[in-house]
């Protein structure tokens, strides 16, 4: 959610289908099988954090060393791509939510079904229920850190408006919103800018998961023009009536500075967004909440995952589940969330003071374990799929389409991509 991602179509096309081995490094360094775990998180976490999970895990594992081979996310996906055709991946890749359909469709990344059924009973449940999404039955990765969108507010502008405290449902919203705004003052920063499509799942996707719309059916068919989905959106361009202006271009960038700015009521946002604001202006107080509800909760789960990739063997392969394990175990993701201010998508790490103490992370804990806190499916475009599904919406927001027709001519774009 926090970057942009463009999908290099055209060098999948080219690659082959056989499995891409993972090449190159050094088998032994020292005596000691070299593990590269490849990333993009050192700009954003510190350096300092990095290396402590890097020399955690060589402490746990003496007769590995991880190496720790950063690069900056942009390219990073094209850059995956480059190496999967040159067979030359690193031991372990992070990769986003996104990716992961495409990967898995052309054999770059392994299914680690095989590794979890070598592990305790219920290795799997100390990782929440949105990141056991698979595909065509088989899992392909396991979360370093969490993120799912619930609601910031401004407690001095409810308290000016005489407002107890924050909507716990749609039609609250809709109220609070009314008694909040005026001149210069508005309820929610809309979020709906196309570029890059990312924007729409903090808007979109919660409020049809709270209407029991459904994304895909059990198929992977589109399922979002549903009635369900056709009321998520009325409900949307009733809200944005009382958004800061610009809701069609309005991403990210822009709704995080017009809700520091103080002028702005609430913003459906990631935990990430703590430290911006805390950034933007360090003495404005904010609080952090669950989303309203409509039928049900609901709100989406975002993350960055590792990944083995296709055709490891020997103590390249040992090694790599080992670093997977511990990356996203309790000890590694409490070292990285500590030092990022992400929520862990480790229950266990989750569990730890630094996360429960934490007055702004008890919203998005509450939120995890709300029904309906869903990753989307892994599909093998998802992101050319989010962007068509924004353009639709934004036709009925500005009066082109009805709800329906947007969610239908959306619907049946999607349709041609997954089944081509």
């Amino acid at each position: 959610m926090k970057r942009t991602l463009l999908f290099c179509v055209a060098a999948f096309v080219v690659m082959a289908t056989a499995p891409v081995f993972a090449g190159g490094g050094s088998e032994s360094a020292g005596g000691k099988t070299e593990i590269r775990w490849s990333h993009w998180k050192t700009l954003e976490v510190g350096e300092a954090t990095i290396n402590k999970m890097v020399d955690g895990f060589n402490k746990a594992h003496p007769e590995f060393t991880l190496v720790s081979v950063d690069g900056p996310f942009n390219g990073f996906y094209d850059k995956l791509v480059t190496q999967a055709q040159a067979r030359n991946l690193p031991e372990v890749v992070m990769i986003q939510v996104d990716w992961v359909g495409a990967f898995a469709r052309d054999n770059v990344i392994a299914s680690i079904d095989p590794y979890v059924a070598k592990e305790a009973p219920g290795f799997l449940d100390q990782y929440y229920d949105a990141f056991k999404q698979q595909v065509n039955g088989k899992r392909y990765s396991l979360p370093v850190h969490s993120g799912c969108v619930a609601m910031f507010y401004n407690p001095d502008i409810f308290k000016a408006a005489g407002i107890a405290g924050p909507p716990k449902t749609w039609d609250e919203l809709i109220d609070t919103a009314k008694k909040v705004t005026r001149a210069n003052q508005y309820a929610v920063t809309g979020t709906l800018a196309s570029e890059p499509p990312t924007n729409m799942t903090y808007d979109i996707y919660p409020l049809m998961f709270q209407a029991g719309a459904k994304v895909v059916d059990a198929n992977n068919q589109p399922a979002f023009n549903s009635p369900e989905g056709v009321r998520a959106l009325e409900f949307y361009k009733q809200l944005v009536q009382y958004s800061i202006p610009g809701v069609l271009q309005n991403g990210e960038k822009e709704k995080r500075s017009n809700f520091a700015g103080g002028n702005v009521a609430m913003m459906f946002e990631g935990p990430w967004g703590i430290a911006i604001q805390k950034g933007f202006n360090k003495d404005k107080e904010f609080e952090v909440v669950t989303l309203p509800k409509s039928n049900t909760t609901g709100t989406i789960v975002r993350g960055s995952l590792l990944a083995l990739p296709a055709g490891l063997s020997g103590k390249k392969e040992e090694g790599a589940w080992l670093a997977i394990k511990y990356l996203t175990g309790p000890e590694g993701a409490e070292i990285f969330c500590s030092g990022s201010g992400d929520l862990p998508a480790n229950k266990v790490a989750a569990a730890k003071p630094f996360i429960t103490q934490n007055k702004y992370m008890k919203g998005f804990l509450d939120q995890m374990d709300l029904p309906n806190a869903q990753a989307l499916p892994h599909l093998p475009s998802q992101v050319e799929l989010n962007r068509l599904l924004t353009i639709e919406i934004q036709n009925f927001i500005s009066g082109k389409k009805n709800a329906k027709q947007a969610l239908d001519d959306a619907a049946a774009a999607w349709a041609q991509i997954i089944n081509r």
